[in-house]
């Protein structure tokens, strides 16, 4: 099916089946953000009759952008926008946290939020949401383009429930890789005993990124938690009223113990890298036939050349955590008709598609055909779709991660 006719079906879709439910506040009887529009008038139905031509009235909007390396993507994304709405995007790369502490600051001193969307870090949601600075809103269900999202990226950054009010417009997912050029396709190792197995088998060939100087070094101990520690120590592993000293006490005892007895038998056999990059470098020369690695940053190097195309990735069957950042609109925007019109946008069919075609980051909607609607060449760099949707799992509470991480350092690393 060609792209444009997938996005007409799914258009048709979200008109057949959306609720036009009035949009009600998060976690409180009224807005916390002042609008020239009636948001609780507003539904999916009215949307853009409503915020169209008062998005065109307000015309413009300031969108941060707190990535490294997102200025091409956006450029294109926001270049789209204005052709379709005739709304001028006023676009800026900002540090995630002075963004989040610049916006804290004029609240505090009752002046206008000097951003009117932002894409932010996960990290930062907790102590941005708690200072007032995000607007109730609630994303996850108001937005016509996006019926399809899945709850807890919908609903939960890193661990805390915001409950809607960030839009889940990111998502990257840890995965194994493997080069195809030592390892037979079907072969490749799927499970923790089978990654014991290959590594006792292939000595140095299986590269594990540090969990303290890698997000898919930690990701993969998040995931060996998960696999590994007793069914009723894992309550806790998503309970996100955990406190440092909890996780710490937790990380401590026996939960952890068959994860740290797991490392301690396949540390002879493996690398242990300083880094994502490190990792990757070490499958680019062959060294490493196999490692731990975020599946996006797979994708980017095969396409700039970087690794061979022969590398390939998947989830392991116990299942891999994945993450994310999302958008949302600070509660002193100025020009909300606007912003919801942009990040409605964002979380569309067409643009969706289109970063995930760009960087390989996955989308926390769930009624995408990808199969269909990217080339074939973009979606082998990819997970396969079914192992995403049958192997996806959400990252940990941050807490036990870090506690976890330093015994992890202590017992496996150090060697204590």
């Amino acid at each position: 099916m060609h792209l444009k006719t997938l996005l007409l079906a799914n258009a048709f879709a979200v008109a057949s089946f959306v609720s036009a439910g009035a949009v009600e506040p998060v976690g409180a009887p009224d807005f916390n953000i002042a609008s020239s529009i009636d948001l609780k008038a507003l539904d999916t139905a009215n949307f853009y009759d409503v915020l169209v031509p008062a998005a065109k009235a307000e015309g413009e909007i300031v969108f941060y952008d707190f990535g490294e390396s997102e200025k091409d993507l956006f450029a294109e994304i926001i270049h789209r926008f204005e052709d379709k709405y005739g709304v001028k995007v006023d676009y800026h790369q900002v540090d995630g946290e002075q963004a989040v502490q610049q916006l804290i600051a004029a609240k505090q001193a009752s002046q206008p939020a000097p951003v009117d969307i932002f894409w932010m870090p996960n990290g930062q949601v907790r102590v941005a949401n708690e200072s007032g600075v995000i607007a109730n809103l609630p994303l996850n269900t108001m937005l016509p383009s996006a019926p399809d999202l899945a709850e807890n990226p919908a609903t939960v950054s890193r661990g805390y429930v915001h409950g809607g009010i960030v839009a889940p417009f990111h998502r990257n997912q840890t995965a194994i890789a493997y080069d195809t050029r030592a390892i037979e396709p079907g072969s490749e190792p799927k499970t923790f005993p089978e990654l014991l197995a290959f590594a006792k088998a292939n000595p140095t060939k299986f590269a594990i990124t540090n969990p303290t100087r890698g997000g898919s070094g930690s990701g993969f101990l998040e995931t060996a938690i998960l696999a590994l520690s007793p069914a009723d120590c894992q309550t806790r592993l998503y309970d996100y009223t955990l406190t440092p000293e909890e996780a710490e006490a937790w990380a401590a005892g026996p939960c952890l113990d068959p994860v740290m007895a797991y490392f301690k038998e396949i540390r002879p056999y493996v690398e242990f890298t300083n880094g994502n990059s490190d990792t990757l470098n070490l499958m680019a020369n062959g060294q490493a036939t196999v490692a731990t690695v975020w599946e996006d940053m797979v994708f980017d190097f095969i396409g700039r050349g970087l690794l061979p195309p022969q590398i390939k990735s998947r989830l392991l069957a116990e299942g891999e955590v994945g993450d994310g950042d999302g958008a949302m609109i600070p509660s002193g925007a100025q020009h909300v008709a606007g912003a919801l019109l942009f990040m409605d946008y964002l979380m569309s069919d067409e643009i969706q598609l289109y970063k995930l075609s760009v960087n390989g980051s996955r989308s926390a909607r769930t009624g995408l055909d990808i199969a269909a609607a990217l080339s074939p060449e973009v979606v082998e760099r990819l997970v396969p779709q079914d192992q995403y949707d049958d192997y996806a799992r959400p990252r940990i509470v941050g807490t036990v991660t870090d506690a976890a991480s330093a015994r992890f350092v202590t017992e496996i690393l150090q060697g204590t």
